[in-house]
């Protein structure tokens, strides 16, 4: 109901009540009254003789005979006065009295109530974005993620969709959704938590009045047709091992858009630093890129190991060629295969035996950088375009985008790993490492920002913006690693009349491409 309805419906309410008020005064004060006779005690019969007090005359008492007459009526009512037959019209005479009075305020009332109504424009609904936090404050006031766990009441079984336990996507608080939010519809107590199928486009929606203590879920991501989809390609091939097989607890803060004002969210799509490394190059001798933990430095050792093996035999990076070159370009692979092979070893010793500490990190960082080997690679000369082939040796830790042997897949690995450590906690990660990863995290979070209460983003075939509301709107994501369908967007909408009522029972769920 818009403001000028709710004006209106009050302003017939009020004036309904004061005519009501005034019929009934006018009845009160001009009824016809009985007065009832006083109860008389029994006496005993007396002889005549007895008699001290005069006989008085019975008469009856006068009654006012009054009514009210149809003129007053019609001016209470302002309907036509009643046609009664026989009655006369003198009986009431017209004249400016009280009603009238009373009339005449009531229009001015009026008048002033529609003025104020047309001065006020109608509200528009606002819309929220879901601003992933970083840094993340104290988790304590944290009331609203993405990912992670989510806060069930207690003893509440984990949901299930089509018997299946089910994905869980993000849980809201309501207390903190602004009033325009869904044109002010929807519960604002409690939290929203989102579940979807493991496979399917199938979202439950629990508005759970008290929450409770984060409740873990009874599986892993571990189904290859399901949403999971982590940053750097980590589901394919032989990296797919080391990728942590979960959405990452996520803290976001509830920002309302301002319908004049710039939107938090960034349209763009790449993936700017992503790139810039691949292709400018990097080393990850550098503080920024050491493993933080063991888990991390075990699983960079494991994937050196494998790529160790592109340095074994003749076919090795930089074995083409004739004569001295190839030769000694094969016995610098070789060596650095077996030097390797022995940091290896020692990491794995060192792991099963003692507590991590980043000067272990440190010191197997710089051993593996003074590594070398040596791989052919195609030089355009600048000047005249002309390509010939070169024998470069690099350290062991340095990527080029024509020399890659392990780092950049390392370098994904540990993005992976990194930001679940940081959401955990951002102590867990060293300061050259946050001051890296964390401008590069938002940079990401801006282009795949969730929202609330907004028109979709991308088209959708079944959308009416005059029935739906958009419940939530959850793009594809790497940082979040969640991937939906190809890259799309997973939105939740819901009838206008179901949220009223807060039945979230009839869902449509659609991906927008």
């Amino acid at each position: 109901m818009s403001q000028l309805e709710s004006l209106g419906l009050a302003l017939a309410v009020a004036t309904f009540a004061f005519l009501a008020i005034l019929v009934f005064a006018l009845w009160w004060s001009w009824r016809q009254r009985t007065v009832a006779a006083a109860p008389r005690d029994t006496l005993e019969p007396r002889a005549p003789r007895e008699s001290r007090l005069p006989k008085l005359p019975r008469r009856a008492a006068h009654e006012p005979d009054v009514e009210i007459s149809p003129s007053r009526l019609a001016r209470i009512s302002r309907k036509a006065p009643l046609e009664i037959p026989g009655y006369e019209s003198w009986a009431e005479p017209v004249s400016a009295s009280e009603p009238a009075i009373v009339e005449t305020q009531l229009e001015a009332i009026v008048a002033e109530v529609e003025q104020a109504a047309h001065r006020i424009e109608p509200a528009e609904a606002g819309s929220l974005r879901l601003v992933p936090q970083i840094p993340p404050r104290d988790a304590i006031s944290t009331n609203s993620w993405l990912g992670g766990r989510p806060r069930l009441p207690a003893g509440m079984a984990w949901p299930r969709i089509d018997d299946q336990p089910a994905d869980f996507l993000a849980q809201i608080d309501c207390a903190a959704l602004p009033r325009d939010l869904w044109s002010g519809l929807g519960p604002r107590d409690g939290a929203l938590a989102f579940f979807i199928h493991r496979r399917k486009a199938d979202v439950r929606v629990l508005h759970i009045h008290e929450p409770g203590l984060p409740t873990a879920s009874p599986f892993t991501l571990n189904d290859p047709e399901g949403w999971f989809g982590p940053h750097g390609d980590l589901t394919a091939d032989d990296l797919a091992p080391f990728a942590i097989r979960a959405f990452p607890e996520w803290p976001v803060d509830l920002v309302a858009v301002d319908h004049d004002g710039a939107d938090v969210r960034d349209d763009g799509e790449a993936d700017e630093t992503g790139s810039r490394l691949f292709e400018h190059g990097y080393d990850i001798a550098d503080p920024a890129f050491h493993p933080f933990d063991w888990g991390s430095m075990t699983a960079m050792v494991a994937l050196l190991e494998m790529r160790l093996d592109q340095l074994a035999g003749d076919e090795m990076p930089g074995a083409s060629g004739e004569g001295d070159a190839a030769e000694q370009c094969v016995a610098i692979n070789r060596e650095a295969r077996v030097r390797a092979q022995e940091i290896v070893a020692i990491v794995h010793d060192s792991a099963a035996r003692h507590d991590f500490s980043p000067g272990d990190a440190t010191a197997v960082m710089a051993a593996l950088h003074a590594i070398r080997w040596a791989k052919a690679v195609v030089i355009v000369d600048p000047d005249t375009g002309a390509e010939r082939t070169e024998t470069i040796t690099l350290p062991l830790t340095t990527h080029r985008p024509d020399a890659n042997l392990w780092v950049h897949d390392y370098q994904s690995i540990l993005f992976d790993r990194a930001k679940h450590a940081w959401c955990a906690n951002p102590d867990n990660l060293s300061a050259p490492a946050r001051a890296f990863y964390e401008p590069w995290w938002r940079e990401l979070a801006a282009r795949e920002m969730a929202a609330m209460g907004h028109e979709p983003f991308r088209h959708l075939h079944d959308f009416d913006e005059e029935r739906d509301m958009v419940l939530l709107e959850l793009p594809s994501s790497g940082l979040m690693s969640r991937r939906f369908g190809a890259g799309d967007n997973l939105v939740v909408t819901i009838d206008r009349a179901d949220l009223a009522i807060g039945n979230f029972s009839r869902l449509r769920v659609q991906l927008s491409g």
